[in-house]
């Protein structure tokens, strides 16, 4: 069930204000349907390095990179986002009013099963909510789950090329500094994996939107009752999550 009041003003708008401010026309603002956000700088530019295609001037500019690659005769989007759930909820916002229709996520994750170690790669079925902006996009009882199609598609990728993954749900919070031993052990205790500050409020957007929604993610740092362990220049890391961007890359492309 979806909150249905209508807005005072939408993405579209906004858009619509930028395109008369720097005297262009709207449709310089289309993204490809295909497109994948991510908030990590090193990732951002190893798809650029590795993907030769062009960088555009998007809504936001510089302060939101975007660049476009052509993958399989086919142009595959990738931006740099804002972080938090606000933020990347408006982000997604724009960009599906620009034209973005099959969309992953490309994170970070804090994980909290003693199993999962910095670099193990994540692909998450279902975001539990404990953040405030999906809450104006759905009831709290309603669940927010990824593609089950790009979810597929990427564990075929990533299957074909040996690496290993996890499937299962992130924790999203909007209190970083709030993620207390007693929610470690209850999430923990239910079987989620991981704890990010996005990925529910991004499958809000996207299902309120009819747009297919998918998150895959590296574990960065981990959460123990001993406290927090950060691991987010290890070479497993970074490694991850050149890989995995990679193979979304290649899994939109199936899409």
């Amino acid at each position: 069930m979806k909150l249905r009041d209508e807005p005072v003003f939408t993405p579209a708008d906004v858009i619509r204000y930028a395109a008369d401010d720097r005297k262009v026309a709207i449709e310089s603002f289309n993204v490809p349907e295909r497109l994948i956000v991510t908030y990590q700088r090193s990732v951002f530019k190893h798809a650029q390095q590795t993907f030769h295609g062009k960088s555009r001037e998007w809504l936001h500019r510089d302060v939101q990179p975007f660049h476009a690659v052509d993958f399989a005769n086919l142009e595959i989007g990738i931006i740099r986002s804002w972080i938090g759930a606000p933020a990347a909820a408006i982000t997604l916002e724009e960009l599906i009013a620009c034209g973005a229709k099959k969309v992953f996520e490309v994170g970070m994750v804090g994980s909290l099963q003693p199993t999962l170690q910095p670099g193990d790669m994540i692909l998450v079925s279902e975001a539990v909510r404990d953040e405030g902006t999906s809450r104006h996009y759905f009831p709290q009882n309603v669940k927010l789950e990824a593609s089950f199609r790009l979810r597929n598609l990427l564990a075929d990728v990533l299957g074909e090329k040996g690496f290993e993954y996890k499937v299962g749900s992130v924790w999203t919070t909007d209190g970083v500094y709030r993620e207390t031993k007693g929610k470690l052990l209850r999430f923990r205790g239910k079987g989620v994996l991981g704890v990010d500050m996005e990925t529910s409020s991004l499958f809000a957007v996207a299902k309120y939107h009819g747009v297919e929604m998918a998150s895959a993610q590296v574990v960065s740092d981990v959460l123990s009752e001993a406290g927090w362990l950060p691991a987010f220049k290890q070479v497993a890391v970074r490694e991850g999550l050149r890989a995995l961007i990679e193979c979304v890359v290649e899994a939109l492309a199936r899409a």
